[in-house]
């Protein structure tokens, strides 16, 4: 990506402090919310004021792949935001101040690099809303934030997401099959929606960094993207079931998806404003600012820490 100067103010502390230690953090968030609101919305109007100074292009399309975001405002943006994090690792407010920086951008503009800003716009409202919530904090995938995700849930998710539902409800009931037991209260399986309960992540041997992100080193934003691309069913279906590629992104989508705060509407997915668009958004925008500002925070870390490298090898391994 394009190299933009740092925004003067940063949003540290405000919601974690260095890497993230658990899953609970949203918590945190949500009760600081009103200061955090404020922090990245300052945050958001000097990142967009500094990638309209850049002359970068807002015109050319990206949506469909973002591994290439050089010279776009897009890629600004992302690079801008993450940067304004500094060292440490903000997942949720660095992704929070890629979304305001686009939509300050584009006011009076219909889309950027062919993202609609209408679509940016309301991601960040519902974010907002959740993180400002009293009590239990929402989030993409846990709706209700009590803390276990049915696979109702996580094929909803999916599909608002992008996937088609054939493939969004065969990961699910893969993702869930593996876990939901490992995860769950109960040493007898009854319950037929297969919950997760999110908190007992770390019972399971992929689950011990839950709440950190370190799952991102297992891959890639372009691999994020191959997750969704278009395909016949059956071949999706053997690309998941051969490696760690697909599996480990679904990892990656559903931990960002329990620990990002969304107020998802209670509607059929057909009818939720902005459907066509809100995995956009994901893909183009929130994951690859997370992606930067977590490869920053790593680079600032103690050199003789290692970071966590081993994937699944796919779902058996799980």
């Amino acid at each position: 990506m394009s190299g933009i100067g740092k925004v003067g103010s940063t949003v540290g502390n405000t919601a974690t402090s260095g890497f993230t230690s658990g899953i609970n953090f949203t918590s945190d968030l949500a009760k600081n919310g009103a200061q955090l609101a404020t922090d990245v919305s300052k945050a958001g109007v000097s990142i967009s004021q500094t990638v309209a100074k850049s002359g970068l292009d807002m015109t050319v399309g990206v949506v469909g792949g973002t591994a290439d975001l050089a010279g776009t405002a897009i890629g600004g943006i992302v690079n801008t935001a993450a940067e304004t994090s500094g060292k440490v690792f903000e997942p949720v407010a660095s992704g929070l101040m890629a979304v305001e920086g686009f939509d300050k951008l584009g006011e009076g503009l219909r889309a950027i690099n062919g993202l609609p800003v209408g679509a940016v716009s309301q991601v960040g409202s519902w974010t907002m809303q959740a993180l400002n919530m009293s009590g239990k904090t929402p989030t993409f995938f846990d709706t209700d934030g009590d803390g276990t995700v049915t696979i109702s849930d996580t094929i909803k998710g999916l599909i608002v997401l992008g996937l088609d539902e054939t493939n969004s409800k065969y990961a699910a009931y893969a993702l869930h099959a593996v876990f939901s037991y490992s995860t769950g209260t109960s040493w007898v399986l009854t319950d037929t929606n297969l919950p997760i309960t999110i908190s007992n992540m770390s019972r399971t041997r992929w689950g011990k960094n839950w709440g950190q992100y370190d799952r991102m080193d297992w891959v890639h934003d372009v691999d994020i993207n191959d997750f969704f691309a278009a395909s016949d069913d059956a071949t999706w279906q053997e690309k998941f079931k051969k490696g760690r590629q697909y599996f480990g992104v679904l990892l990656l989508i559903f931990e960002w998806g329990t620990t990002w705060p969304f107020m998802m509407p209670d509607l059929p997915v057909e009818q939720i404003p902005f459907k066509d668009e809100i995995g956009k958004v994901v893909r183009t925008l929130i994951l690859p600012t997370i992606f930067s500002n977590f490869q920053r925070a790593r680079a600032g870390k103690i050199e003789n820490e290692p970071p966590a490298n081993d994937a699944p090898s796919g779902p058996n391994d799980a």
